[in-house]
């Protein structure tokens, strides 16, 4: 008996191509590509280099049942869970609409005002945008313009979820903020008039047309997306409405409508007034889709300082729970610090002023900067759980194990000898030690599980004056210097931490703080041994 034929990537593909192309699907080899693509792993261009590997028994049922149903008519983006748009790829999942490349054209003109702000000296680019979906504009923005800030907001929970997750996945966590409302109603207040683009893609079908799209679209995408109302331009007025509020003098509105309707959106910014230029452009199979205004006035003129200030102080303060943390903003506070920066963060103690502690990390010298304080001084480690005592101590004595078991987490500061595994410049160098502390907060000490290295970190303090022991205390200027400033409200305990020399015979106390000298001494040495 002859042995049967193995479905390799080549017959896989051509099998498919031919399958979906009898059940109608307009462009059945690219859609074969893309499946194929998909359940194996591999690259569309890898595919084409693999094209006699035979597929496996898995791959084979999740073609099967992947080609099932594309066939059915649902859209591929939707089957495969993702797909590239620019030089980002998306998840893309049913309920959230499946961005199109005529969108393309509407990101390229939100990156021209972007420019222009840039251009004329905008310290901070803002850019809104209003009905993410994907997020494919908002994080096309962010990813090819680094430095420009993003607010994000859609409507519906889905795509608020979608999107955080497209914008984690990016490792764009710090530039783009997504938020729940219905236009800018999630938005902070104090960031309203500072945005130098307002880029939407709304809803935009005529109610009239919405049940002549194709099954692909209507049978499948959200109506919430696709509506906008008898001329569909019922989402167009309300973001013409918000965009003088939103929008800086000289900022642009970029807007993708319906191509029948965007000349009377046009029209209807020539009637409101206050825009210097309002044009229509084409999209990528030439018909008119995008509506460009630009706001009057100059962007070089600078913001009135109290609007500028509350602006940056509302970007870079966010607000934190330190027994429950949120995981975004645990995921933005490490993305922060692996990425080099300083970050206010809450303890039980104080505030402390934070960065990763990793060899040549500039923000290592930034903090003492900051602190007014002398650089040739080192910075306490703040560790995830007592097995940082081990792995970055050498020589501990039993006693301070003990002392860690009792006191950990919590406001005890042990001074061991440093491992091989502490860089010199964190290293005390008269006696080469380091000092370690798991702080009572699950706030911290996830952040550095999610950095996966200690911070090395100080009070959040200006040298010689008192330590910030809740949000509302740490400095403005601080706040200027810094990258994040986390707000947990007061600290617990409120005093700073007490420190214990653990390199000699017996318990020394460096500092008295919040655990008495007393405390600390009690148990001998004999006694722990």
């Amino acid at each position: 008996m002859a042995e049967q034929e193995p479905w390799t990537i080549r017959r896989i593909l051509a099998w498919t191509t031919d399958y979906l192309g009898r059940r109608g699907d307009e462009h059945p080899r690219l859609s074969a590509e893309w499946l194929v693509s998909n359940v194996t792993g591999l690259s569309r261009v890898e595919t084409y280099m693999n094209f006699d590997r035979p597929l496996g028994r898995e791959e084979l049922d999740a073609m099967h049942a992947a080609v099932a149903r594309r066939a059915a008519g649902e859209p591929l983006q939707y089957v495969t869970g993702e797909m590239p748009f620019r030089h980002i790829v998306l998840h893309c999942e049913r309920g959230v609409l499946i961005p199109r490349p005529e969108t393309e054209v509407l990101v390229d003109a939100a990156l021209e005002g972007v420019d222009a702000a840039a251009a004329a000296g905008v310290e901070t680019v803002r850019a809104l945008e209003v009905g993410t979906g994907t997020g494919c504009i908002a994080l096309s923005i962010a990813s090819e313009r680094p430095g420009t800030r993003v607010v994000a907001t859609d409507l519906s929970d889905a795509a608020v979820e979608l999107a955080v997750r497209n914008r984690d996945a990016l490792g764009l966590e710090d530039p783009v903020r997504v938020v729940s409302g219905d236009l800018a109603s999630g938005v902070d207040p104090r960031l309203m008039g500072t945005f130098s683009v307002l880029v939407s893609n709304p809803p935009y079908i005529p109610s009239a047309l919405v049940p002549t799209l194709p099954e692909e679209v209507v049978g499948y995408e959200p109506g919430l997306a696709l509506d906008g109302g008898d001329d569909g331009l019922d989402v167009f007025r309300r973001i013409l409405e918000l965009a003088p509020s939103a929008l800086r003098p000289g900022g642009m509105l970029c807007c993708e409508l319906f191509e029948d309707a965007v000349a009377t959106a046009a029209d209807l910014c020539r009637e409101q007034g206050g825009w210097a230029a309002v044009e229509v452009r084409e999209d990528l199979t030439h018909r008119p889709r995008v509506l460009v205004a630009v706001r009057e006035g100059n962007l070089a003129d600078a913001l009135p300082e109290g609007v500028e200030l509350a602006a940056r102080r509302t970007e870079r303060v966010v607000t934190a729970s330190q027994d429950s943390p949120d995981d975004e903003i645990v995921r933005r506070a490490a993305h922060v610090l692996t990425a080099g920066g300083v970050v206010v963060v809450p303890t039980d103690s104080v505030y402390g002023l934070c960065c990763v502690a990793t060899p040549g990390n500039p923000a290592h010298r930034r903090i003492f900067e900051m602190k007014r304080r002398d650089p040739s001084q080192t910075l306490p480690w703040f560790v995830a759980d007592a097995s940082g005592l081990e792995r970055y101590g050498r020589d501990v004595p039993a006693w301070a194990h003990d002392l860690a078991r009792r006191y950990w987490p919590g406001v005890l500061t042990l001074v061991v000898r440093a491992s091989d595994e502490v860089p010199a410049e964190y290293a005390q160098t008269n006696g080469g030690t380091i000092a370690l502390r798991v702080p009572d907060s699950e706030l911290v000490r996830a952040i550095v599980r999610e950095a996966g290295v200690p911070l090395a970190q100080t009070s959040a303090n200006t040298h010689g004056q008192a330590a910030a022991t809740t949000g509302a205390d740490v400095e403005e200027r601080l706040i200027d210097m810094v990258d994040l400033v986390i707000d947990a409200g007061p600290a617990p305990v409120a005093l700073a931490s007490t420190i214990v020399d653990c390199t000699g015979a017996d318990p020394l106390v460096l500092r008295e703080g919040a655990i008495p000298a007393e405390a600390v001494l009690l148990p001998s040495r004999g006694a722990s041994e």
